[in-house]
């Protein structure tokens, strides 16, 4: 049966600024749609290796669920120990006033982390987020997508139960006295993967049996029809529309 995640808008914002969260695998970045099947590297018996562009699971994992892109341009700097934002005209710095995308976050609460010592800012989201009972959402920095100069910090929140907005805290490693940080509206700032709640518990075991056959089984499969095999396979296609 498929589940609805729905995005409400809390505040009413301009229609040329606001852009609706969208399924992640619409923000695939340019550099993986440019990049080759094949590697250009041959191996040792001079055939072309694969590259990420034909694995499924790291495809999978920048296409599932949801993701919220900035919906202003951002330039931030950092003087005399605190964040400013750079306004490219009269007309951004109203924007950036009257809908305030970040915030600053309270260093104490980091104490003793490893990021202690980067400044914590926060993104406003301006979307409620719902989900059908039972479930919850995942928020994690957009997958596999280096190359984005900022990292939301991780979180789970019941959304179905949770009547609020929920807020995301972030580090901008490259932030610092003199250094200007640009931020394009558009980005994909943060994934959101909804997912049912369910109670777990750990098996260890030595593998054996008819576990042990299958195993071997596949690994035969695979040696003798390795091309897209997992593809062919083991691949459940996952639909966030």
């Amino acid at each position: 049966m498929k589940q609805i995640i729905s995005f409400e808008l809390a505040q009413q914002y301009p229609n040329h600024i606001i852009v609706p969260p969208v399924p992640s695998r619409k923000l695939i970045p340019p550099w993986f749609k440019k990049m080759k099947p094949m590697s250009v590297t041959k191996n040792d018996q001079n055939e072309s290796l694969e590259t990420v562009k034909k694995c499924v699971p790291f495809i999978d994992a920048m296409s599932a669920g949801y993701t919220f892109v900035t919906h202003v341009d951002l330039q931030l700097t950092v003087e005399k120990g605190k964040v400013r934002t750079i306004f490219l005209d009269e007309r951004h710095r109203k924007e950036m006033e009257t809908f305030k995308p970040i915030e600053t976050h309270s260093k104490p609460q980091i104490e003793g982390s490893p990021f202690e010592d980067f400044l914590i800012l926060k993104f406003i989201s301006p979307w409620r987020i719902k989900v059908p009972k039972g479930y919850s959402c995942l928020f994690l920095p957009p997958m596999n997508q280096f190359e984005l100069p900022y990292i939301p910090l991780c979180g789970i929140v019941d959304s179905d139960s949770y009547e609020g907005i929920v807020n995301f805290p972030f580090i901008v490693p490259s932030l610092q006295e003199g250094v200007q940080v640009n931020i394009p509206a558009g980005s994909p700032f943060i994934q959101i993967i909804p997912y049912k709640r369910e109670e777990w518990s750990e098996h260890i075991d030595n593998l054996s049996g008819t576990s042990a056959d299958a195993y071997n089984n596949m690994r035969s499969e695979i040696r003798e029809d390795r091309k897209d095999y997992y593809r062919r396979k083991n691949y459940h296609k996952k639909k966030f529309n």
